[in-house]
């Protein structure tokens, strides 16, 4: 018995609706139409795929290419004569020691600059041998190597010190007439 005469079959009063058991049979022309659709389909996502697969190599490539450059190929290296004024351990996660010496320039005969260099130590004998020589008045030469950038596990800065000797710098360093420090700037005066 129906409620509504709404011209379907309801599936639970009339039982499942009966289907035809008569496969249907594809033509030669449905076939064709049939496959070309699938193949053209799977041609085009093999392509995207392909495409997006070279498209996110090159990419991942580029990236490598320049955090490499830019943060662990070396720019320079160097030495520097002075002497050392501080050297601490410092870092919150990666602990690198921090090393600062004043470094002496002769920029003419007779006239020596004096300039601070900061610098970061990443080898334990060196660190050690730094400690010991800063109690000395020894003048050392540091040989280094300079990065673009700081990465936090080498050091605050791009400066890293792969050795060290203890040298003597001429005696007229310190006799001569010194160019100073430039002057840190000052902060204003505050109004009251």
């Amino acid at each position: 018995m129906k409620l509504i005469d709404d011209n379907f079959d309801d599936y639970f009063e009339s039982g499942a609706p009966k289907k035809n058991n008569v496969p249907h049979e594809e033509t030669e022309e449905e076939r064709e139409e049939r496959e070309l659709i699938e193949t053209t389909i799977e041609r085009r996502s093999n392509k995207k795929r392909i495409l997006l697969a070279l498209g996110s190599l090159v990419v991942i490539l580029l990236l490598v290419f320049i955090i490499r450059d830019q943060f662990f190929s070396v720019y320079q290296e160097k030495d520097v004569k002075g002497r050392i004024l501080d050297i601490a351990l410092r870092g919150t996660i990666f602990n690198t020691y921090e090393a600062q010496m004043l470094c002496y320039d002769v920029v003419a005969p007779g006239n020596v600059l004096k300039s601070e260099f900061n610098f970061s130590v990443s080898n334990d004998s060196i660190v050690k041998k730094l400690g010991e020589l800063k109690q000395t008045p020894l003048a050392v030469q540091v040989h280094f190597k300079e990065y673009k950038h700081s990465v936090p596990w080498r050091g605050e800065t791009k400066y890293v010190v792969t050795a060290i000797d203890t040298v003597t710098i001429s005696s007229y360093v310190d006799n001569v007439k010194d160019i100073p420090l430039p002057p840190k700037p000052q902060e204003p005066e505050k109004k009251k």
